[in-house]
């Protein structure tokens, strides 16, 4: 009886401990080296396999997946794509995240992150670029 309850704590506990992990802040360092190992246990594909005889992705689904992976990677809630481009080295995307919600609303902080994208659909990098509070006017560049 010993040896279950040994095994069922050995099988609870990295779930107990990813848990921990959702609710933690992470450094920048952190998430960098998350998406090293993410990236890293991803299977390479080669000509003849069945990712590479697929649909390119279009800018509708790469805005999607980088608005998904942005939220997820940073914990911070997507507010929106604001642009996508298809550039010669993979998906350039910008998403606005919300960093601090405020009342009323208009006072939020939000950040631009901008993401590259292989051709793949696969997250490469990113960055903040700004920060703005939600009712401020910003020049385009």
């Amino acid at each position: 009886m010993a040896t279950r309850m040994t095994h069922a704590k050995r099988h609870e506990s990295p779930h107990m401990a990813s848990e921990t992990n959702r609710n933690k802040k992470l450094s920048p360092d952190e998430i960098a080296e998350r998406v090293r190992a993410e990236l890293a246990m991803a299977p390479v594909f080669t000509e003849g396999s069945v990712l590479a005889k697929a649909e390119p992705i279009g800018a509708d689904e790469i805005a999607v997946r980088a608005k998904a992976a942005l939220a997820r990677i940073t914990g911070l809630p997507a507010d929106r794509v604001s642009a996508v481009a298809l550039e010669p080295d993979g998906w350039r995307v910008t998403v606005d995240l919300i960093e601090l919600k405020r009342i009323p609303p208009a006072t939020d902080v939000l950040a631009a992150y901008e993401a590259l994208f292989a051709p793949s659909g696969a997250l490469m990098s990113y960055r903040r670029t700004i920060r703005y509070l939600r009712d401020q006017i910003l020049e385009e560049s």
